[in-house]
């Protein structure tokens, strides 16, 4: 009985170690999703204002004259990143839920596998052929159930992975990098000298003209889109984690059947 205990024992400091495991790692990929977040936040916003600055430089402007559009257009540009952002951070929650019930299912069957071993070795020789073969089948199934849960388990953690890449994809398809349209003004340019002349007859309407009104059409027309998008993301999140949830309980149909 000692020594059955101390196995126990083992077990369950094991199991725990695993749980202690998994938790750091669950941590890691939470803060990989975070950082690369914020680092496609931080490249479109820095666009932005790398691009307004070099329109400014272009056209001969100064930047304390625009300083209320730029916030105005700068906010709504952070506020529109934020409606993307925000139904994919849910995606990944939902996810890392789903994973986090994913691994706890595989190492109950584990745990049962191993018990059902142990039991197994234990009533050798001493129960009927019938209760040896319930066992036998009872293993099988606890295998089948583990091999599953292990596959789900993989099927999570991609799934979180593509999480990241998907919202970076989404997002600039949407959000167009400003600093193609920079190197088209200066390949465009004429001589600094001329351009000079030009901007003080026409320079702060052109950058209002060519500048300002289309990123406040561009924001405007995303204004409108953008809630058809993340409804989408949020449907895309209900589909996922419904699969998920169909394929465990189709995983412990096939345990119960098996048994």
């Amino acid at each position: 009985m000692e020594e059955k205990a101390t196995n126990t024992s083992v077990l369950m400091d094991k199991l725990k170690e695993l749980n202690e495991l998994e938790i750091k790692k669950s941590k890691v990929l939470a803060t990989i999703f975070q950082k690369s977040t914020q680092e496609i936040v931080d490249k479109k916003i820095q666009s932005l204002k790398t691009f307004f600055e070099e329109q400014l430089k272009f056209y001969n402007q100064k930047a304390e004259n625009y300083n209320e559009i730029y916030q105005e257009i700068l906010t709504k540009y952070q506020e529109q990143l934020q409606q993307i952002i925000e139904p994919y951070n849910q995606l990944y929650i939902n996810l890392y839920l789903e994973l986090q019930e994913t691994e706890c299912n595989f190492k109950i069957a584990i745990t049962n596998l191993k018990k059902s071993y142990e039991i197994k070795e234990e009533i050798w020789n001493k129960v009927s052929q019938d209760i040896i073969e319930e066992y036998d089948r009872k293993i099988n199934a606890c295998k089948q159930k583990k091999s599953n849960y292990d596959c789900l388990i993989e099927e999570c953690k991609k799934a979180l992975n593509h999480c990241a890449i998907d919202m970076e994809k989404k997002i600039n398809s949407l959000f167009q990098d400003k600093s193609s349209q920079i190197l088209l003004k200066e390949e465009n340019s004429f001589t600094k000298f001329f351009q000079k002349i030009k901007n003080v007859f026409t320079g702060k309407a052109k950058f209002i003209a060519y500048v300002i009104e289309p990123i406040q059409v561009e924001l405007d027309m995303l204004e409108n889109k953008l809630p058809d998008v993340s409804n989408q993301i949020y449907q895309q999140t209900i589909t996922m984690v419904a699969k998920m949830k169909q394929a465990k309980a189709r995983t412990n149909e096939i345990f119960d059947n098996m048994i």
